[in-house]
């Protein structure tokens, strides 16, 4: 059964992710606050492929004498890479600090620099469930208004109704979560962008300026959709209530299989994260999972049991141990960061 387009005493269940593995630094229980780190990862800033044997102008049979580095290895900013002998010696050096990461047909690929990718909490809530190497989902219970369309950004602040956009001063706007009245144009989102609203909600969108909605650098929501269409009272009574009061914009774009939809959450100030993760606690036992750690990899069992606090780990981590029995019968304690979940 679908869900409705406002729910109070809700309990909203959100996935953070990275987009590609790395490490994940928070722990089931933990209650977050917004923006608190969940997982990251460090990728290289960027990469070059030097093509030594058309550079250097060299034979095959001098190519190993040639490259100076092997893949995997680490190097310095203006460490040789590649250097042709000779009576004129040509000589590549590495631009700045990295790793050789491929040496082929000749090639050497490099590495460079590093960019972090962090994949925060977009609301204040418990960590429900650990993704390995990904993230987690994050449960907090409170009002949630359900809209159509969103730009895929997530943004907080308090929540304000704005009835013309020119009545109001801009710095009004700042940090704010604007309620527009009507469908935004384009210098209306300007507007809106040199005010710094945190995030914009409208009625409905035009739908030619779709492409201008998506790429739009705050995050927006669309109430209805696109076209012509007037917001529901129930939503308008939602909102209402909500006015100047702290909200999280949730504008991820809607995902109709896996009943993903852009939301607008006010958080129950009153909600206790140790109930809240009971509940999540529960929905553990029984699920089947697959182990990751070292000496159980990829075997697989059912969660029998899920412990009231935390354990230090031998890495000196934080972390719930729970109790599998594995499909060889055999009953062990696995750190929850050590399983994968197969089923529920």
């Amino acid at each position: 059964m679908p869900g409705a387009i406002v729910e109070r005493d809700y309990l909203l269940k959100h996935a953070v992710r990275l987009p590609v593995p790395g490490k994940v630094v928070a722990h089931l229980g933990q209650v977050l606050g917004y923006g608190d780190l969940i997982a990251e990862v460090v990728l290289p800033a960027g990469f070059q492929v030097f093509d030594v044997k058309n550079h250097f102008q060299i034979k095959d049979s001098d190519l190993e004498g040639s490259i100076k580095r092997l893949a995997g290895e680490s190097f310095q900013k203006g460490d040789v890479i590649a250097k042709k002998q000779g009576l004129i010696s040509r000589i590549f050096r590495a631009p700045e600090a990295g790793k050789v990461v491929a040496v082929r047909d000749g090639r050497v690929t490099l590495a460079m620099g590093e960019k972090k990718i962090q994949a925060n909490s977009p609301i204040p809530g418990t960590v429900a469930e650990i993704a390995p190497g990904f993230g987690a989902d994050i449960i907090a219970r409170g009002t949630c208004l359900q809209a159509a369309w969103g730009n895929g950004k997530c943004a907080a602040g308090m929540l304000i109704l704005v009835e013309e956009l020119g009545r109001l001063p801009i710095n009004d706007l700042k940090d704010k979560i604007v309620l527009f009245p009507g469908k935004l144009n384009l210098p209306q989102l300007d507007l809106l962008r040199d005010a710094q609203a945190a995030g914009v909600i409208a009625p409905v969108l035009e739908p030619g300026l779709y492409r201008a909605y998506k790429n739009w650098n705050v995050p927006l929501i669309s109430l209805v959709g696109f076209g012509e269409a007037q917001t529901d009272s129930v939503s308008s009574s939602a909102l209402q209530e909500m006015n100047e009061k702290p909200v999280y914009l949730l504008a991820q774009e809607p995902n109709n299989r896996d009943g993903i939809k852009p939301r607008l959450f006010y958080p129950d100030q009153g909600s206790q994260a140790t109930e809240l993760f009971d509940k999540a606690k529960t929905a553990l036992v029984g699920c089947q999972v697959r182990l990751l750690g070292s000496p159980y990899f990829g075997s697989q069992g059912i969660i029998i049991e899920v412990p009231e606090k935390e354990e230090h780990l031998g890495s000196g981590l934080l972390s719930y141990v729970v109790v599998v029995e594995r499909d060889d019968e055999s009953v062990i304690r696995v750190p929850l960061e050590n399983l994968e979940i197969l089923s529920r």
